[in-house]
């Protein structure tokens, strides 16, 4: 009680020329609480909205001929980001499959922190399994059976991140084993696509692995080309969005 009557009793004797001043520091201390509350709320939020939300449907073709689709889920629940990709391609010759290639992948996040990876293929009648859990500050665990310790800031190569410029290195999903690459940023591009025109940044991928990858101004991937087994272009379009 005392602790309380004696600021009233020094606020009634105040001068009136210094309410003013008092109103201003208050509004001033209220104003930076709400901000050191509000901004990491903010700052959370962009960290949320940073990647891609919902499913997006993708077309595959080869020299021209669609061969398959993949389809990416993207899950946030605040925590923890799900992306789960399914891919299924079959080549056909004169009616007959020359080749089949089934795989589902599923990556956990914790920030940029892969938490764990799976995957689970079947190449043409040949099992692969992938699965890896984050143990200390590492990877862990095997493909096929064999052993395998990762970084787990890498990229994959699921590509739904856009890959550093440089040389770097990548998780490739299918084996679980790391790859070299050189990265190069070949500038703007405007596609057209199953979604409709969209304006790109264009990346080359060369070492290990050769790829070329096209994003949208939201970092989305929108398509992308390799070279296949046999001389051929198997390419990647978007073809839905959320």
């Amino acid at each position: 009680m005392v602790t309380e009557s004696t600021p009233r009793q020094a606020s009634t004797s105040r001068p009136a020329h210094a309410v003013p001043a008092l109103a201003r520091r208050t509004a001033g201390l209220l104003l930076l609480s709400l901000l050191l509350f509000v901004v990491p709320a903010l700052a959370g939020a962009a960290r949320a909205e940073s990647a891609p939300q919902g499913t997006f449907i993708y077309t595959i073709s080869r020299d021209g001929t669609p061969i398959g689709q993949q389809r990416m889920e993207f899950v946030n629940d605040g925590e923890k980001l799900r992306v789960i990709s399914h891919t299924e391609l079959e080549v056909t010759l004169l009616g007959m499959t020359i080749f089949g290639f089934n795989q589902q992948v599923e990556e956990v996040y914790a920030g940029d922190t892969i938490m764990s990876l799976t995957s689970d293929a079947d190449d043409d009648g040949t099992a692969r399994k992938v699965n890896l859990t984050l143990q200390g500050d590492l990877l862990k665990g095997d493909y096929n059976g064999n052993e395998r310790t990762i970084d787990p800031k890498l990229i994959t190569s699921l590509f739904w991140k856009v890959p550093a410029v440089g040389k770097t290195q990548l998780i490739d999903t299918l084996r679980g084993k790391v790859r070299d690459v050189t990265v190069k940023e070949l500038g703007t591009e405007t596609l057209a696509l199953p979604v409709g025109r969209v304006e790109t940044r264009h990346y080359q991928l060369r070492g290990e692995w050769e790829r070329e990858l096209w994003y949208d101004g939201n970092g989305i991937l929108v398509a992308g080309t390799r070279p296949g087994p046999d001389g051929t272009t198997v390419r990647l379009e978007l073809q839905q969005r959320p």
